[in-house]
């Protein structure tokens, strides 16, 4: 099997070139636009749409360790005034509600916490464990987005900042998920004969809507900062409680990456965040390597009283995503890296989803 001579992917995952895969040349391009003087030039941007406003960005946090070093860090380094968002999908990890908390007191910023209807939001995840599809966890993702824009336009703010980092967290080989807020609704109604009456669905529609707007999504790690020296502060100053892996601070994500994907679909995402890191030299590749290679855990008795029910819908057959209805983002192409250009959508969307 042809491997990447540079990280951890091999074929299966991505197109290996002579030297290295083409996730690597992502990662090597985005490098390449890493500017921190543009960082500063953002910043005093965004500082300058919020002048004489309460907030000047919105930020949202799950108690995990990007967002909260990124919002520990626009706080007390950039002086910046978030509005700060959580979106609670009733699966917060006891570690992430603490870390959230402490941290929120410590900056002394203003929060909205949005939850969901329980019933909805429990059959929406149940109708994708019946589809069979390794996309279970992406509902919460584009709810979170749908939220993040319509507070922004409710309080006339003009920057979104994403906790995103590429050196650490890489980005997912196209095949393994698919996020599409049609897709999301056609699953839910093949599963149910309903449609979605509550959940905060964020449309193609939306995201030129807001485009229009001028709201813009930054993602300031990947502009490159001491990220090291403002996460060991913050870690400090709030007493910060570790939830395990990455992105779990949500039991149901961890579930769907530590349990759900390994064992139904051969997906360990652990891959992409080590093959990440190995990129960024955080890592050598065997370190990277010897990590991967340790199998990952996941506690079932954390799902509680849906623990049964989930495992049976988990047993259903896969299916192809192609049997659900979903948006032909190729068709959009030309808009699409428009928008990447004017960094109101991420850069990576367009090269997984248009190319």
């Amino acid at each position: 099997m042809k491997e990447c001579q540079r990280c951890l992917f091999n074929e299966t995952i991505a197109s290996i070139g002579p030297e290295q895969c083409e996730y690597c040349d992502l990662h090597d391009e985005l490098e390449l636009q890493a500017n921190p003087h543009e960082l500063k030039h953002i910043i005093a941007k965004i500082k300058k749409a919020g002048k004489d406003k309460k907030y000047d960005c919105i930020m949202g946090i799950s108690g995990g360790i990007d967002s909260s070093t990124l919002l520990f860090t626009a706080v007390k380094y950039w002086n910046l005034k978030p509005l700060v968002i959580h979106f609670d999908n009733h699966w917060n990890a006891p570690e992430a509600i603490h870390n959230m908390t402490q941290l929120v007191k410590l900056l002394g910023v203003d929060s909205i916490t949005y939850t969901v209807n329980k019933e909805e939001y429990d059959r929406l995840n149940d109708a994708f464990l019946w589809a069979g599809v390794p996309d279970a966890d992406i509902p919460n993702d584009i709810a979170m987005t749908k939220l993040m824009y319509d507070t922004a336009f409710k309080y006339n703010i003009k920057y979104i900042l994403n906790g995103h980092d590429f050196r650490t967290e890489g980005s997912t080989p196209k095949g393994w998920t698919y996020m599409d807020a049609k897709y999301i609704q056609s699953v839910y109604n093949k599963y149910s004969g309903l449609r979605l009456q509550n959940y905060p669905l964020f449309t193609f529609k939306d995201q030129l809507f807001y485009a229009l707007l001028g709201i813009k999504n930054v993602r300031p790690f990947h502009y490159g900062f001491d990220r090291d020296s403002m996460e060991a502060e913050m870690k400090r100053l709030i007493n910060w409680q570790d939830y395990g892996g990455k992105h779990c601070e949500n039991v149901y994500t961890e579930f769907v990456g530590s349990f759900l994907l390994p064992e139904k679909f051969d997906i360990d995402k652990r891959i992409v965040y080590l093959s990440a890191q190995v990129r960024s030299g955080k890592l050598t590749k065997e370190q990277a390597m010897q990590q991967f290679n340790q199998k990952s855990e996941f506690d079932i008795t954390k799902l509680g009283s849906s623990a049964e029910r989930m495992l049976r819908l988990v047993n259903i057959r896969k299916r192809d995503r192609s049997e659900f209805d979903r948006y032909d983002f190729k068709k959009y192409k030309h808009l699409i890296w428009i928008l990447a250009k004017l960094k109101v959508v991420p850069y990576t969307f367009y090269v997984k989803y248009c190319n």
